[in-house]
């Protein structure tokens, strides 16, 4: 009987214990809880909003980061490929009512070539005159975007999958892969993903670099994001006359559609609007796991050139600065959402 009165004294000590515990240490763990308040914005609008110190920062992709260093009122506090390596941003995406393969092979091709244009030391001087011209700010700016950003020819689909699980955990993507009919995440990006134009576009070019695929002769519409530095490749592919070169021709049988947000870009393609473009992948996915988009992802475009800015007269010096501040970024689900998340990982997120 001792024995038994010695245990419930015991379990009443710990019991004790735990309560003690719960009363008394949890309001000081929550107390040390860091947190963000996040609001969506265009850029127009963050560059307003953190002259007027309405936010302490926003994120967003280039050049928009740039001219707020550029114009006197933002400061560099990081950068997305410092924060996240490889990670997920825009690709090039096709309807999958597109079937012409040459087309598909032609798009590839200029993208491609591009990129490797940009990425050439030898045309470093070109590329700065071609993105003065796009952007609109000064050549030390100009070298900062592209510095800050990485094109690519194809995406890393290990880090696009953590893309699709802190999406997930967001509560972003609304439905699960599973449920789609998709055995696991390898699966759905394996059928996402078709990488056989640009492997076929790398051996070729690295085999020769004067290669240019067979001329198309149909036409196409192409959806873009106005003023993203995102797409300089593009950009680069008109000024050289890559375009050109396939049988694709500005203004005639090749469209070019300026769209403001990924969104907007989706909702063209959900209505047959265009038949390719450039977007965030973290938009695409929840396209089409959401919305069962019928699209693929054909090739890569860039990663990094995602950057943090605050106000050039604060004296925030690290991402910790801005707990308990508010931020903005384009919009729940964007790649600049899913940047954010991951770099204010461990914080309690709070949407405005």
């Amino acid at each position: 009987m001792k024995n038994y009165i010695i245990l419930g004294a015991i379990v009443l000590v710990v019991a004790s214990g735990f309560m003690f515990y719960e009363i008394f240490e949890m309001p000081a763990r929550s107390n040390n809880q860091k947190s963000i308040y996040v609001v969506s914005m265009t850029a127009d609008e963050m560059s307003k909003a953190l002259v007027n110190e309405s936010i302490a920062g926003f994120i967003s992709w280039e050049p928009n980061p740039s001219k707020a260093v550029s114009e006197g009122y933002g400061r560099y506090l990081a950068n997305s490929k410092d924060i996240w390596e490889n990670h997920p941003s825009c690709v090039l995406a096709i309807s999958e009512d597109l079937k012409d393969e040459d087309m598909i092979i032609a798009l590839v091709w200029a993208q491609v070539k591009g990129t490797r244009f940009i990425n050439n030391p030898i045309n470093r001087e070109k590329v700065l005159e071609f993105g003065q011209e796009f952007s609109g700010i000064d050549e030390n700016m100009t070298s900062a975007v592209i510095n800050n950003t990485i094109y690519i020819e194809y995406p890393d689909l290990n880090e696009t999958k953590t893309a699709i699980d802190i999406m997930d955990k967001a509560g972003i993507l609304k439905n699960n892969i599973s449920s789609l009919g998709y055995t696991d995440v390898n699966d759905f990006l394996s059928k996402l993903y078709i990488n056989k134009y640009y492997d076929e576009v790398r051996k070729k070019l690295d085999e020769d670099p004067n290669w240019i695929p067979s001329r198309v002769n149909k036409s196409i519409r192409f959806g873009y994001i106005e003023g993203n530095s995102h797409y300089f490749a593009i950009y680069i592919a008109q000024k050289q006359g890559y375009f050109e070169k396939v049988g694709l021709i500005s203004g005639k049988n090749l469209q070019l559609i300026g769209y403001r947000s990924g969104r907007a870009i989706t909702d063209a393609l959900n209505q047959q609007e265009v038949d390719a473009a450039i977007a965030g992948t973290s938009v695409l996915l929840r396209y089409k796991i959401n919305d069962n988009g019928r699209i693929h992802i054909v090739n890569g475009v860039n990663s990094g050139g995602t950057s943090l800015v605050v106000r050039a007269d604060s004296d925030i010096t690290s991402i910790d600065g801005l707990n308990g501040q508010k931020i903005a970024t384009p919009g729940f689900g964007t790649c600049q959402d899913t940047i954010m998340r991951k770099m204010f990982d461990g914080y309690e997120i709070k949407t405005q």
